[in-house]
């Protein structure tokens, strides 16, 4: 597949414009497309409704400590991936030198001081067919299996979108009109502990996938 044919089937170049060979190529994988896709039509919707509201009301109710420990350890909206912890640390750092000074004694620079760098991200692909869908929502561990993430139509009957994700193993599957569960056609599948199966993707650090 040329680079054009690509993007003539992501939605970026109108087929019109293509070569009468390349326009062969876009039919036959449009086709393929198609194909593969008409065996997941067929397959029984899946309500996860009461599935995610099991893992939502689930949770044990979170004490005074920890709505604390989650506040002191959560990223807070600044441009820089800041965390209280780091400036409780910095501010106990800048009193213990303090001390140091007034008594005489010399501070010596810990490596606490070291601006901490935020996590590795790597930018991933979903990819989702489905011509008769009208919205695509991608739900999974990252989001707290919530359908926060809307998919983007880049072509016809093709959703996609990127999102960035720390390297691990991650469990997910596309929401279809805000009720259809579909896991991942082209991801090995793992049963999600209620009678339905999630898709799974491993995302691999950058110097990994080198």
């Amino acid at each position: 597949m040329t680079d054009r044919v690509h993007k003539a089937l992501d939605g970026e170049l109108p087929p019109e414009q293509l070569r009468p060979d390349e326009l062969k190529s876009y039919h036959e994988h449009q086709r393929a497309i198609r194909s593969a896709l008409e065996p997941l039509r067929q397959l029984p919707a899946v309500d996860v409704a009461s599935s995610v509201m099991t893992r939502i009301g689930g949770r044990p109710r979170e004490t005074v400590i920890g709505r604390f420990a989650r506040w002191v350890w959560s990223p807070t909206p600044v441009t820089l991936a800041f965390r209280p912890a780091y400036a409780l640390a910095a501010a106990l750092a800048l009193v213990t030198i303090g001390f140091l000074t007034l008594t005489g004694q010399e501070p010596v620079a810990p490596a606490a001081m070291a601006v901490a760098k935020g996590p590795v991200r790597v930018m991933v692909q979903f990819r989702f067919g489905d011509s008769a869908a009208q919205s695509v929502s991608l739900v999974g561990d990252f989001t707290g299996w919530r359908p926060e993430i809307e998919l983007r139509q880049v072509a016809p009957g093709v959703w996609a979108y990127e999102v960035p994700l720390e390297p691990g193993v991650y469990n997910y599957g596309f929401l279809v009109d805000g009720k259809i569960w579909r896991p991942d056609p082209l991801a090995p599948q793992v049963s999600d502990g209620f009678g339905g199966a999630n898709s799974r993707l491993t995302v691999l650090a950058p110097e990994a996938a080198s």
